[in-house]
């Protein structure tokens, strides 16, 4: 799996962060005022304040967040990942296709249950290498690719390219925080969070904001609770569901 942010609000100016936070401030300057050289007068304002309004919006109505953007190349990620990942109604997707590309020698994922324990790894790998052999035959013998893909895995590799607003990706990240959300899941958005804050470090902001810094304390409290055995594991996990609603709520 491997993630690239190519392109984002500010990629080109010669301070990208501070371009991105002007353009954030300015979206919600015009719902107080309208006038020409808006965006030079914020542009001309000392760090602290721009900081000081960052904090602020970062804890109010996020509509304004919609206009600092994120686009994402995601390599190697499996199908059944990009399954979810394109339910986020507010982003957008272009994936690589199968129905016209020969995906000669695919590769594939393979979850943690699977890959811990020899014998299961050795009799998903043998099914794997049979797809194989029965999707070359099936080329082979004349079929079309866009129906011998049929028989291909949920969890063949594929890429994907994304693009977030950040009230989308901050929403997402949220709702994908949980213990319970799928371990590569998980992975992507924190590889994904790693590559916002590496370009505009101040989006931390509007990623960890008080409710989000508590929510993964308490779930991570009961982790631990679980694991010394004072609580059961349907306990924790009825706690943690709960945590996630108001993940969903917040």
């Amino acid at each position: 799996m491997q993630v690239s942010l190519i392109d984002y609000t500010g990629c080109g100016s010669p301070d990208a962060a501070r371009h991105a936070a002007n353009v954030l401030v300015f979206t919600k300057q015009t719902r107080l005022q309208m006038k020409p050289g808006l965006m030079e007068e914020i542009a001309s304002w000392p760090q602290s304040k721009i900081d000081s309004e960052l904090q602020y919006m970062a804890n109010t109505i996020p509509s304004s967040w919609e206009f600092v953007e994120y686009k994402f190349l995601i390599n190697d990620v499996t199908r059944g990942f990009t399954h979810q990942f394109v339910r986020t109604r507010t982003a957008s997707f272009a994936q690589q296709t199968m129905r016209v590309l020969d995906v000669d020698g695919w590769d594939y994922g393979t979850g943690p249950t699977v890959a811990e324990e020899p014998d299961r790894r050795a009799k998903y790998d043998e099914a794997m290498r049979k797809i194989d052999e029965v999707y070359r035959t099936l080329i082979e013998m004349g079929a079309k690719i866009e129906d011998a893909r049929g028989v291909l895995p949920t969890n063949i590799h594929t890429n994907i390219v994304a693009k977030f607003d950040l009230r989308t990706f901050s929403d997402t990240q949220r709702k994908r925080a949980s213990t319970r959300t799928q371990g590569e899941y998980r992975s992507i958005m924190e590889a994904m969070r790693a590559e916002v804050l590496r370009v505009h470090p101040w989006t931390i902001m509007f990623l960890e904001r008080t409710f989000d810094k508590a929510a993964a304390d308490l779930e991570q409290r009961l982790i631990d609770m679980k694991l010394a055995g004072i609580m059961s594991e349907q306990q924790a996990t009825d706690a943690i569901k709960l945590i996630d609603q108001m993940r969903m709520s917040a």
